[in-house]
């Protein structure tokens, strides 16, 4: 039998080619095995790597295009109604891209009732549906593109409007873990007479009411995540109207809002959950589908609480960090845009030595910041920092607001993970630690590198897709270092999608390694040697004021190429060229640190004439042979061991055929003593 794969995308392809065998797919993978959810609310938790597409399995509406038709990876879960009831179903807290869709029916094909893709700019789902008593509902859960990973599926029953009024506050009364949820219909919800509006809440209608009474001091989290509406969630303190206002969030004009405040012990508080402005400054006729928690802070709050990551890999965690803070004596992590943001803390001491392990929060609800950082208290050393990055894993691409960050990592070498926010939100974050499959590999390096001294090298490092790879995942970042490899002391470089490392002038030989990485990984190269050699005998000469003749042991070394790469000296270049010309000194060692104008002039032959020029500061002008009048192309410099003096950049000759001549030199400010090169440049244009 033959197989054709015509007009695939290439993912689709390995995808069929390179399918893994021999894994157990979930138990709930088809239809008749769905998982039976029994009361509300609901959470279940499960892998659905080796998911599969039943053969008659219909695919939801919400699957819009060709590709995703191909691949789905979907479970399945039932429920039965037991009244007539609204119930919401979401995905929050999965760490990959799920598709959510409710049925009806026995068998397959089945009917759809309902679907959802994308929970507003998450890529969780998340679905409102009114059920009817005795009817059974099949919940699918499928991958975008046929992602798989860890499902988290929540379910919750809706509760009718009856805190409209202070009066009527629904009394929140804190499960075993001090957490209280209620979902519930606030449409036809309004605002009583004498009720004051929030101070982040400057137009807005439609409210209902919770209280809490603290019973120790405590602090403590309140919030609307996975609402359908635009809330404004504020705390109030008082027995009735007008209250005081604590607190106020509008959650930045979006469904999810947040506070978090210091309760007092005995005290009663009022919580407000107001309907506010939507697109275009309009007001939404009605409210909504209202998501009201409550929580303590993160318990890895601070550093010293910071929660272990346990091997074996990968490891993923989800969490609410609402309500974290900032340490006294933290430090901000170098890629936050804004110094202090809260952040919550873990731990992770490998118990072997990792070629790479990379630390994400894929699928987070907010714009996260990722760092590592090493030590025993604060102010720790950071290791590694990264903002937004785009991710590849499982299928799935989150843009701008996952960070990602890939190391080798130490047997018994303690790390702590810090995440933190870019923009100083909080809200569920997801943190997935996993052995890297690095998708690249160096092919080659620079051989034989050896320049004459008060010269550059340019070392170019090859990488390609390893074996069974058909792309690198971008971008290629290189760190380059001065020392034999592994010695991170003194870092030379950070380049981004640039394989090709400058080196500066160089007059002794000096080692070199990089580590690159990208999203999937990081590697080390071994050492690089650049070999300085000697100039050959000095070729510099020299005369005083008076025009006679001075010693000199510089020496200066001309270069004319069409590349700031190349190395070549190039005695024929085209009109048409763009021309690069420049000089390496090595200055006189009995001139170092003393103050000089760099003098620059040509000599242009074409035909049996010659004419002459001078640099006069960033211009060219003739030249009459006097030494005497010779202008600066740049003065008071003050002279090093090295000087590199670039004459064009980026230049063009057009219309110039003939014969260059180019000198190079430097006029001591003490005397008038004037250095230049004994052997100059010489090139034509054709």
């Amino acid at each position: 039998m033959k197989l054709t794969f015509l007009h695939l995308p290439v993912w689709i392809i390995l995808s069929i080619l390179f399918a893994p065998l021999g894994l157990a797919a979930p138990d709930n993978d088809n239809l008749v095995a769905a998982i039976d959810i029994t009361t509300l609310p609901y959470t279940n938790q499960q892998i659905t790597h080796e998911a599969v597409n039943e053969p008659a399995e219909l695919l939801s509406k919400c699957f819009n295009d060709f590709t995703t038709k191909l691949l789905s990876a979907s479970v399945w879960y039932q429920y039965t109604a037991t009244r007539d009831q609204t119930v919401t179903l979401d995905t929050l807290g999965s760490d990959y891209d799920t598709l959510l869709s409710v049925w009806q029916g026995s068998r397959h094909p089945l009917t759809e009732v309902d679907c959802n893709d994308d929970n507003g700019n998450q890529i969780q789902s998340h679905l409102s549906l009114s059920l009817e008593k005795g009817t059974t509902y099949y919940i699918n859960i499928s991958g975008f593109r046929g992602a798989t990973g860890n499902l988290i599926l929540n379910a919750n029953s809706v509760s009718s409007l009856i805190n409209d009024d202070l009066a009527e506050a629904i009394e929140i009364t804190p499960d075993a873990n001090f957490a209280y949820n209620n979902v519930q219909n606030t449409k036809e919800a309004s605002l009583e007479s004498n009720e004051l509006k929030a101070s982040c809440d400057s137009n807005s209608q439609g409210s209902v009411w919770y209280q809490y009474t603290a019973n120790e001091t405590q602090r403590v989290v309140f919030d609307t995540v996975s609402s359908d509406y635009n809330t404004l969630l504020s705390v109030w303190t008082g027995n009735e109207h007008p209250l005081e206002e604590m607190a106020c969030d509008d959650g930045n004009g979006g469904p999810n809002s947040q506070v978090s405040v210091e309760l007092t012990a005995g005290t009663t508080y009022s919580i407000r959950i107001a309907a506010g402005e939507v697109g275009g400054g309009s007001l939404l006729s009605q409210t909504g589908l209202l998501v009201f928690n409550m929580t303590l802070p993160p318990s890895n709050d601070d550093v010293a609480n910071a929660i272990p990551i346990n091997e074996p890999l990968p490891y993923l965690n989800s969490q609410n960090t609402g309500g974290a803070t900032l340490e006294s004596g933290e430090l901000s992590p170098s890629c936050l845009p804004e110094a202090g943001a809260a952040s919550v803390w873990y731990l992770y001491t490998p118990s072997t030595d990792y070629d790479n392990v990379i630390f994400s929060t894929v699928g987070s609800s907010y714009d996260t910041v990722l760092s590592l950082w090493q030590g025993t208290d604060h102010p720790f050393t950071e290791m590694a920092c990264n903002n937004d990055v785009t991710v590849l894993t499982e299928q799935v691409t989150q843009l701008g607001s996952a960070s990602q960050i890939s190391l080798p990592m130490t047997k018994n070498e303690p790390i702590y993970i810090n995440v933190s926010s870019a923009s100083g939100d909080t809200g569920n974050m997801i943190l997935r630690v996993e052995e890297g499959k690095r998708d690249f590999d160096i092919t080659s390096y620079p051989n034989n590198t050896a320049i004459t001294s008060c010269q550059k090298s340019n070392l170019n490092m090859g990488t390609n897709a390893i074996e069974g790879v058909f792309e690198v995942t971008q971008p290629l970042f290189y760190q380059w270092y001065q020392g034999e490899s592994g010695d991170e002391r003194q870092l030379v470089a950070e380049l981004e999608d640039e394989p090709v490392f400058t080196t500066p002038k160089l007059t002794e030989t000096t080692y070199y390694w990089v580590r690159i990485s990208n999203p999937t990984g990081t590697v080390e190269s071994d050492t690089i040697t650049v070999t300085v050699k000697e100039n050959k005998a000095p070729n510099g000469a020299g005369v005083d004021a008076e025009g006679n003749p001075v010693s000199t042991n510089a020496h200066f070394l001309g270069l004319v190429t069409t590349s700031p790469e190349e190395t070549e000296h190039l005695a024929f270049i085209k009109q048409t060229d763009t021309v690069f010309i420049s000089y390496a000194l090595k200055v006189d060692v009995n001139h170092f640190e003393q103050s000089a104008d760099i003098l620059i002039v040509a000599a242009y032959t074409v035909g049996d004439q010659t004419y002459y020029f001078m640099r006069n500061g960033e211009m060219w002008a003739s030249w009459d042979r006097n030494l005497a009048q010779l202008t600066a192309a740049i003065e008071n410099t003050v002279l090093s061991k090295c000087l590199e003096v670039p004459v064009v950049s980026e230049g063009s000759l057009e219309n110039l055929p003939g014969k260059f001549t180019v000198y190079v030199g430097y006029r001591l400010t003490s005397n008038g003593d004037i250095l230049f090169s004994g052997e100059p440049i010489t090139f034509s244009v054709e």
